[in-house]
């Protein structure tokens, strides 16, 4: 996320923030349900993607010029499949795993930000930030509970997924950096990820029925939802002020799987998420202080 200076707006901000990513953790519900119906992961992101590019296509058509020839084409081609792998490997999490324990490692991205930054900026880790980050791959050790036998595969997933997200971040500043613009950012990334997954669908099509329809719609909504309400936040309030928010994510999706899959997280499992989410922020904080967005889906 990249953060714009004028018609500033924190509350604005904040509850725009707190919103989008309540989409999120819905959308990912959506994206369960549709699984559990024994849809395919690359099926369920080709008719996500399409109903969202659909979405905001006249948003990316909306003023007086607009052009489709991107600026760094490289750079947007890089964001466009660290991007997609990164939706990948969280959608297959959500599959195997807790909604909450998918979405919370998922969201381990500030913490990966500086050793990618180093090796991408070379900026050096202050003895301060490696502190922060052994602190949360603590919290993400209990979450993982290695103790209890073998890790759940879909656990590393997730954490991989964490790991391309931040990638995909350091490549949206780098975009930043060469004014690339935002609408072409996402239109390349959906109508890219909409081709792609819709051709890897084709082997094993099958065709989705009944309330399974209705699932893919709503994913699609609130993924479009969540991308311009994301967008929108920036615009009023600074990443510092809303990053704490974002991890609103991992409760939103506690609630859902209470409530829908009637599953509660053990006691280490909370704590852990506490510890990553408080060593998250600490961490999105001096990313931001330091001109390196945040979190960027």
């Amino acid at each position: 996320m990249v953060a714009v200076e004028k018609n500033l707006n924190p509350a604005k901000g904040i509850i725009l923030v707190i919103i989008a990513f309540l989409g999120f953790a819905i959308m990912s519900a959506f994206i369960k349900a549709c699984s559990n119906e024994g849809l395919e992961v690359h099926e369920i992101m080709f008719f996500q993607n399409l109903v969202a590019l659909i979405i905001v296509l006249p948003w990316v058509l909306h003023g007086k010029k607009v052009s489709f020839r991107p600026k760094n084409p490289l750079l947007i081609l890089g964001r466009v499949v660290v991007g997609l792998f990164s939706m990948y490997f969280y959608f297959v999490a959500v599959k195997l795993i807790p909604l909450v324990n998918a979405t919370l490692l998922q969201n381990t991205t500030p913490i990966f930000i500086p050793i990618i930054a180093f090796f991408v900026f070379r900026k050096k880790i202050t003895l301060k930030m490696f502190c922060v980050m052994i602190i949360g791959f603590i919290g993400v050790t209990m979450v993982l509970h290695p103790g209890k036998g073998a890790i759940n595969p879909g656990d590393l997933i997730a954490l991989f997924s964490g790991f391309l997200s931040g990638l995909s971040t350091v490549i949206i500043k780098l975009l930043d950096d060469r004014d690339e613009s935002v609408k072409m950012v996402m239109f390349y990334f959906l109508a890219f990820s909409t081709v792609v997954m819709g051709l890897w669908a084709i082997p094993t099509w099958t065709s989705p029925t009944g309330i399974i329809w209705l699932y893919l719609a709503l994913s699609g909504i609130f993924y479009a939802v969540f991308q311009l309400l994301l967008i929108l936040a920036v615009k009023y309030a600074s990443t510092t002020t809303i990053s704490p928010f974002i991890y609103l994510a991992v409760i939103f999706s506690g609630f859902i799987d209470w409530i829908v899959w009637h599953q509660i997280p053990t006691l280490l499992t909370v704590f852990g998420a506490v510890i990553v989410i408080t060593s998250a922020i600490t961490s999105a904080i001096h990313h931001t202080k330091h001109n390196i967005p945040v979190h960027h889906k």
